[in-house]
């Protein structure tokens, strides 16, 4: 297992994340997908790395990203052929 990270929350903010449906369990998932996209938006993560920290498939986090309206396809050079292999063994496997 890897590094935890703990982000506290104050009461109230709780209370109204909770009365908005939001379980502990759907605000770690929440924030792990968030946490992906932005840093895959900021060149940090490769899209099979950023798609690893948000807990999705390829054909999930793409979408996504689509959502959040951010590109798939502005890669720095040599990410791409690196992802390219990810979607091929994903591919493969599922």
């Amino acid at each position: 297992m890897g590094t935890q990270l703990e982000v506290p929350i104050l009461e109230g903010l709780r209370t109204t994340l909770e009365l908005a449906g939001y379980s502990t369990e759907a605000l770690l998932v929440e924030a792990r997908r968030a946490l992906a996209a932005v840093l895959y938006k900021r060149h940090i993560l490769t899209l099979a790395q950023a798609t690893e920290l948000a807990g999705m498939s390829m054909h999930e986090f793409i979408p996504f990203l689509a959502s959040l309206g951010i590109a798939t396809l502005d890669y720095p050079a040599g990410e791409l052929e690196h992802d390219l292999r990810s979607i091929e063994e994903q591919w493969q496997t599922g």
